[in-house]
């Protein structure tokens, strides 16, 4: 099993690759976490996986997975009171209550300025903290504030996007995480394929063609279920073999 990586505690930005084998085994779910999230583990038939955390619900094999939709309580929140002073690396934010974030949540995901001064700016986060019950949260930033954020700003927080990934409802609300090649329990760790030849259920009522793109249907059936994507819709491959509706085809995956 090949592979790329630096240990989470050496990074600053950029996620972690592993090397060698997983200790745990490719399709053994666990209910600890082994690696950082996003992990990158590659063989040499051309596939790719990425470490990720599960949600609440079981994901079933070869249906594909999204990010966890956005918190709206923790998007596009005025700073009042509250900024960021250029060069820190901690601070603390202002948040809706009732968010249902907690310590360590938002690990590895993302501070975005969304408005006003810091606009555009995005930093990775390292760990968060409650200071204040559920409004004032305390933000480690893996680098450095490049522009000073001002208390008439807005941010929005975002979760890493392999952690407590769903199945990719019919009505998309994330982005593409990857595919289970085996069940994965709600609440544990597992590995989804992002790259190379991989299962995946047909749409209901969609037709595939060998050698054409694959990806979310225009008229989308089957939650995770792949199909002839639209201009608005996510690609996520080419066909290899067609399958038939609610059966399973094999698609060159090429999601990263």
């Amino acid at each position: 099993m090949g592979t790329e990586t630096n240990s989470r505690y050496m990074r600053k930005s950029t996620p972690p690759f592993m090397q060698g084998d997983p200790s745990e085994g490719l399709f053994t779910p666990t209910v600890d976490q082994r690696y950082a999230l996003g992990t990158c583990l590659y063989d040499s038939f051309g596939r790719r996986w990425r470490y990720a955390k599960n949600g609440a619900t079981q994901l079933e094999v070869a249906l594909m997975t999204q990010s966890e939709a956005i918190n709206a309580n923790v998007a596009n929140e005025v700073q009042t009171a509250y900024g960021l002073a250029l060069g820190a690396e901690s601070g603390q934010v202002l948040v809706t209550t009732s968010n249902g974030i907690s310590d360590g949540e938002l690990q590895d995901g993302w501070l975005l300025i969304t408005d006003g001064t810091g606009e555009g700016y995005c930093y990775p986060i390292q760990w968060n903290t409650w200071i204040t019950g559920d409004t004032v949260m305390r933000l480690d930033l893996f680098e450095p504030i490049r522009l000073a954020v001002a208390a008439t700003a807005e941010i929005t927080l975002v979760k890493n996007k392999w952690r407590d990934v769903i199945v990719m409802p019919t009505t998309v609300t994330g982005i593409w995480t990857g595919v289970p090649n085996v069940i994965i329990p709600a609440n544990y760790y597992g590995w989804l394929q992002t790259k190379g030849p991989c299962p995946m259920v047909v749409d209901a009522g969609d037709t595939l063609v060998v050698g054409a793109i694959a990806g979310n249907p225009a008229t989308n059936g089957t939650a995770g279920g792949v199909g002839i994507p639209a201009i608005t819709t996510q690609v996520w491959g080419h066909t290899i073999y067609i399958g038939a509706a609610g059966e399973s085809a094999l698609i060159d995956l090429n999601l990263e």
